[in-house]
């Protein structure tokens, strides 16, 4: 056992979530989380956009978490120096590569060694100068003339080859939670991409085999990910989400966005069939004076149309990724949008698949963990402490974290000018040369949606009919 407790940080675009796992001999625990709401303009698109606005909300969040950890047994010197952090943004691309190798002996087995030493190469590969590899995943390999290998080593052959899946995202968005993770007296231990760590926490084996589509409706993103035969093929970050979904109620009902906000989160659904055509929302005043009236038919199709194209452009990234007749368990929906009434039946509709609500269970962490950690909003916070424990596994033990961690000195840059943590092993590669890809980075639709009048299923079909060159 290398490491008895983790620590992670999740920058979603409107709230900062820190993370306490602990490892138990029943299996991980979730003994501290805390989450804050981020300053307006500091992250946009899961991108930070003003890294003292984050600042400002990591040290009381940490300081909350540390509150509860403090307050169980035998966790009074527990301090926090290295943390797991999220990476994603709408720049976030996938991208098929591969490496071919004569072996200098052919005659001795492949070697564990060999094939990570593949695994590095990949991350030297070109990619544009504003940019860096995340990730790399290995899809199969190939020696001689066995081809589709899952796992090389013991093997012997002549000659190894690879093909790799490549998770390219912004160079500028790295160095960037870099250094705000640096100026806040932390240090950086690895980031893990956002849909990655939500797979970890709400996937079963069975739906990693069989194949599934994990789609993590944010506030500002919504992140995809394609699970197939125990593999990652494909992610994709789609650039609206909550956030639109909120814009489009304030624009169409003549609402403040805080209002259009609230109203979705209490009344909200995203199928107006549901709603009565004489009902209305009052709209009050800090009097509590009704101020406005909106009709809840109106309402309901300000949702419906954005969602609808935020599920429409999941559809067209799993039929371009080439994996759709080959995900044969559905799709998980998880994020704080994904509570939206009502959505998994038009999700089903429109992604022609079985669908269920994502939430970190006790198939992934232990039943007495805190609360909050069983919410979809708490999949990515969680999926890093799960994550990171794995990370750990894979260490030396003259590596790995101590179960007792130090402090960092309370004079440490709050708001400094350290450079970040460009150098930290194990967590992203420099790569500033040149690749040809396709990006599978979807644009953003239209700002105000149409008001739908058609039935559900003839405005489905004509959404695919007329989206067809967008996104």
């Amino acid at each position: 056992m290398n490491s008895r407790y983790i620590t992670a940080i999740d920058i979603g675009t409107s709230k900062l979530a820190v993370t306490v796992g602990e490892r138990t001999s029943t299996g991980i625990k979730i003994i501290g989380y805390s989450e804050t709401p981020i300053p307006a303009d500091g992250v946009r698109r899961s991108e930070i956009m003003n890294p003292m606005k984050v600042i400002s909300v990591i040290k009381p969040t940490m300081q909350k978490v540390l509150e509860q950890v403090h307050s169980l047994p035998d966790t009074e010197h527990y301090s926090v120096r290295n943390v797991y952090v999220n990476i994603s943004g709408q720049a976030l691309r996938c991208c098929s590569e591969s490496l071919r190798r004569n072996r200098q002996d052919p005659d001795s087995m492949i070697d564990t060694a060999e094939v990570t030493s593949m695994l590095e190469e990949m991350y030297l590969t070109k990619v544009e100068p504003s940019e860096k590899t995340i990730f790399v995943v290995p899809q199969y390999y190939n020696v001689d003339e066995f081809i589709d290998v899952g796992d090389p080593v013991g093997m012997i052959g002549k000659e190894i080859s690879g093909e790799y899946r490549l998770f390219v995202g912004s160079a500028g968005t790295v160095k960037k939670s870099s250094q705000t993770i640096s100026m806040s007296g932390l240090s950086l231990r690895r980031f893990i991409l956002s849909p990655i760590a939500a797979a970890t926490s709400l996937l079963t084996d069975d739906e990693k085999e069989l194949g599934t589509v994990l789609v993590d409706i944010g506030a500002g993103t919504t992140d995809v990910l394609i699970y197939q035969g125990n593999i990652i093929r494909h992610a994709a970050v789609i650039p609206f989400a909550g956030n639109s979904i909120s814009e489009d109620i304030s624009q169409i009902c003549g609402v403040s966005l805080r209002n259009a906000e609230l109203m979705k989160i209490q009344h909200g659904s995203c199928v107006s069939e549901y709603a009565p055509d004489n009902k209305i929302i009052p709209i009050r005043d800090k009097n509590d004076t009704v101020i406005k009236n909106v009709p809840l038919k109106l309402f309901f199709q300000a949702i419906e149309a954005r969602t609808c194209e935020i599920l429409a452009t999941v559809r067209r990234i799993v039929e371009e990724s080439g994996y759709r007749e080959r995900i044969r368990s559905g799709a998980v929906l998880t994020g704080g949008s994904a509570r939206l009434k009502h959505i998994q039946a038009l999700a089903h509709s429109i992604l022609g698949m079985d669908i269920r609500l994502g939430v970190p269970d006790s198939n992934t962490i232990i039943g007495n963990s805190v609360d909050d950690a069983f919410r979809p909003e708490a999949s990515v916070a969680t999926g890093l402490v799960i994550k990171g424990f794995e990370y750990e596994d894979t260490l030396p033990e003259s590596q790995a974290q101590s179960s007792g961690q130090s402090q960092p000195a309370e004079e440490a840059t709050l708001f400094g000018e350290d450079g970040g943590q460009e150098g930290i092993p194990g967590t992203v590669r420099t790569d500033h040369r040149q690749q040809d890809s396709v990006n599978s980075q979807a644009q953003k639709p239209q700002k105000q949606p149409k008001q739908p009048k058609k039935p559900l299923s003839e405005r489905i079909k004509s959404l695919f009919d007329s989206t067809e060159d967008e996104a």
